[in-house]
């Protein structure tokens, strides 16, 4: 996935901070099954380490237009 434009940037955000509560809220709990609390926490943490590449791409890529006109 590619941001495209400013408000998929801000829809991108706001889903990186929802998965950040999640990942903390997921961390702090202490019933369940650990090994599915494990496998969750890595796949919310893959997301979030996507969202986040994905946000500074759209930013290096708005930067280098911003110089170039």
């Amino acid at each position: 996935m590619n941001i495209e434009n400013r408000r998929e940037l801000e829809n991108t955000r706001t889903k990186l901070r929802e998965l950040e509560q999640l990942h903390v809220k997921t961390a702090q709990e202490s019933s369940g099954d650990k090994h599915v609390q494990e496998l969750t926490l890595r796949s919310l943490k893959k997301r979030i380490n996507q969202f986040k590449e994905e946000s500074a791409r759209f930013e290096a890529r708005s930067g280098q237009a911003t110089k170039s006109a």
